[in-house]
């Protein structure tokens, strides 16, 4: 067999492996992304369940008249997030 018919067959071979390898890695960072998504409105999510404990408990609840507005709130933040719960909550 000829030296250059050999390094073309091995040319061949690399250059189809490589061209998997290209598709393989394209297909994880597709799913990468989508799952960055999900992270991110998960985090979203949390951020603004944060800013409603503090606008409406946190705050409020410096007061002495307050506490029971914060007692309040957060039965109703917990009923709120027991009927997310209980709907199996939709991320996409």
């Amino acid at each position: 067999m000829d030296t250059a018919t050999l390094f073309t067959i091995i040319v061949v071979i690399i250059t189809i492996i490589l061209v998997a390898v290209g598709a393989y890695l394209v297909l994880v960072l597709h799913e990468a992304r989508q799952s960055l998504k999900k992270v991110n409105h998960v985090l979203d999510h949390v951020e603004s369940v944060v800013d409603i404990i503090d606008t409406k408990i946190a705050r409020p609840a410096s007061s002495l008249s307050g506490v029971l507005v914060a007692i309040k709130e957060g039965l109703q933040i917990i009923r709120s997030f027991k009927n997310s719960v209980s709907k199996g909550g939709d991320y996409e």
